[in-house]
């Protein structure tokens, strides 16, 4: 028998559309999984604003063009928020879970890494 999924991960109907919430937590964990993408979050998560894309691409140490492939991920999957002054792009974090998660999975990273030092010793 098979478990029922978490009821906050069940499959739902939302105005007429059939959602796969786990599909779509899927494309939030894969926007996640990019070390360069979470370089640009941590960035944007230190700076308390926003910040154009050409800079978030120098402090990340990336191209303006992988930046903006990755930050348009970010904005897709609603994790950033993208707005024109001019002809800049600014970017910032717009989902309060961004710095919990963030914390958690370094907490935990942090955390296995030290446990896996201890077995060295």
């Amino acid at each position: 028998m098979t478990p029922a999924p978490h009821p906050k991960c069940a499959a739902t109907s939302l105005e007429g559309a059939k959602v796969n919430l786990l599909e779509e937590a899927g494309g939030l964990f894969k926007a996640l999984g990019d070390p360069s993408r979470l370089r640009l979050l941590q960035i944007l998560l230190a700076a308390r604003g926003p910040l154009v894309q050409h800079e978030l691409a120098r402090l990340a140490g990336l191209q303006v063009s992988n930046a903006s492939k990755h930050l348009t991920l970010l904005v897709r999957e609603g994790l950033v928020r993208r707005h024109t002054e001019g002809t800049q792009a600014r970017f910032e974090v717009v989902a309060p879970m961004v710095a919990e998660v963030c914390d958690l999975v370094c907490g935990h990273v942090s955390h296995r890494i030290q446990e896996s030092f201890k077995s060295l010793s």
